[in-house]
């Protein structure tokens, strides 16, 4: 019982000082202004894929994007963007006609399969806080995403 005990208590310890100097959000918090941001694609934000559904020869088209992807934003400590003045909401612009908005770090929302994106190749998701047309507030700054788009019905 002891043995038991003196580990439940060795991984908390151990879980505690994992997180005690972080200085990201936790699940679900949510967004306000003045605070850096990362965006995250299949929740990377670096070598982020989407992965994409084309038949047939896919160079050069566009196509549907699988189900069951998301985007989501991590709140950081400084760098990537920021919420500027007077965010509340971060939009990731999966294509100029396809938007999602994010209320809330650590909460994934998934991409729209109505979305026409490129079937292959790469490309950039801005994760903002000013889509055009809206004015952006003081301070205001972008979180750029490289992603690469991979076809998965070839």
């Amino acid at each position: 019982m002891k043995l038991k005990l003196a580990r439940i208590a060795a991984t908390a310890l151990a879980l505690y000082a994992g997180t005690a100097g972080a200085s990201v959000a936790v699940a679900s918090s949510p967004i306000r202004p003045n605070q850096h941001f990362i965006g995250l694609i299949n929740g990377k934000h670096v070598d982020a894929v989407i992965y994409t559904v084309c038949p047939g020869p896919a160079t050069g088209r566009d196509g549907p994007p699988q189900g069951g992807q998301t985007v989501a934003v991590r709140r950081v400590a400084s760098g990537g963007g920021n919420t500027g003045a007077r965010a509340h909401t971060i939009y990731a612009p999966i294509t100029a006609d396809t938007v999602v908005a994010l209320k809330a770090y650590g909460s994934p929302e998934p991409i729209p399969t109505s979305a026409r994106v490129p079937c292959d190749g790469s490309g950039t998701i801005t994760f903002t806080t000013c889509p055009p047309p809206q004015p952006c507030g003081a301070r205001a700054e972008p979180d750029n995403v490289p992603v690469r788009f991979v076809n998965i019905a070839v």
